[in-house]
C-alpha cells in the first residue's frame, strides 16, 4: 500500500451513478461508500442493479455519469490497462460458480493471480498450496477444477481471490450456486481470511442469511441505493 493510498479512509465510493444499456436504466443515481475493512451485503431483486453498481465499483463498467473512486483512485481517470492493473493487484473477485479454469487444477488456479502479477513459478505455487490449506483443500490441489464438488471449486475460488492479499474483496452471489451447508462453510471462509487481512468486502447476494454476516446491509431497488443500515 503507498504512502497516498493509506491515510484514504474509503475503500469505495459511487456518487451519483447512472448507467444504461440501451433502454434500460440500470443505474440511476446510485450512491455507495465502503470502509476500510468493512464487510457490505449489497441486496436487492433481480434486475434491481446491484452487480451493475459491483462492476462499476471495479471499473470493469464505465457508468454514464457519477464518479468511482477505488481505494482513493477514481476510476475515470486512469486508463483501462491501469484499471486493470489495480484489479489484478489490490482486488479480489468471488463469483457465483466459482469460475475456474477447469483444464487447470485446483493449485494452478490459485497460483494464476500471482502468476499474472509476476511472481515466481515456485513462489506462486508455495502460496497457493498454503490457501488451499487455508480452506480446507490441502489435498486437492493437483485435481483438475473441473473434476471437483461445486463446494470445493468456490472454497478455491475464495483461495484464488485472497491469495495476492487484496485490499478490497468483491463476491457476486458467492454462495448461490451451493446448498446451504457448503454455503454457510464458503461463507465463513470468504469473511474470515478477508477480515484478517483488513479486507473491504461487498457481498452482492439475495439471501438475507449471508447478509447477516456483514456489518452493513443496503438496499438496491430500481438502480438507486434506497437503503444502507447496520446489518
Amino acid at each position: 500500500m503507498t504512502a497516498a493510498t493509506s491515510t484514504v479512509t474509503s475503500a469505495l465510493e459511487a456518487r451519483g451513478l447512472h448507467l444504461t444499456f440501451g433502454r434500460t436504466e440500470a443505474l440511476r443515481g446510485a450512491s455507495l461508500t465502503v470502509a476500510r475493512g468493512e464487510v457490505l451485503a449489497l441486496m436487492g431483486a433481480s434486475g434491481s442493479g446491484k452487480s451493475t453498481l459491483l462492476y462499476c465499483l471495479a471499473g470493469i463498467l464505465t457508468p454514464d455519469a457519477g464518479e468511482v473512486r477505488l481505494l482513493g483512485d477514481p476510476v475515470a481517470d486512469l486508463g483501462e490497462r491501469a484499471r486493470a492493473d489495480l484489479r489484478l493487484s489490490r482486488v479480489g473477485f468471488v463469483l457465483q460458480g466459482g469460475e475456474l479454469v477447469p483444464e487447470l487444477t485446483l493449485s494452478e488456479n490459485v497460483a494464476l493471480p500471482l502468476q499474472l502479477l509476476g511472481v515466481r513459478h515456485t513462489e506462486a505455487a508455495r502460496r497457493a498450496e498454503q490457501m488451499l490449506a487455508s480452506v480446507d483443500l490441502a489435498e486437492a490441489g493437483g485435481r483438475r477444477a473441473g473434476e471437483v464438488s461445486g463446494g470445493q471449486a468456490q472454497r478455491a475460488a475464495v483461495a484464488r481471490a485472497l491469495v495476492h492479499d487484496p485490499e478490497v474483496v468483491l463476491a457476486d452471489e458467492p454462495t448461490g450456486a451451493l446448498d446451504t451447508v457448503n454455503g454457510e462453510q464458503v461463507l465463513e471462509l470468504l469473511l474470515t481470511s478477508a477480515r484478517s487481512r483488513g479486507a473491504s468486502v461487498v457481498l452482492v447476494t439475495h439471501d438475507h442469511r449471508v447478509a447477516a454476516h456483514a456489518d452493513r446491509l443496503a438496499i438496491m431497488r430500481d438502480g438507486v441505493v434506497l437503503e444502507d443500515r447496520d446489518a
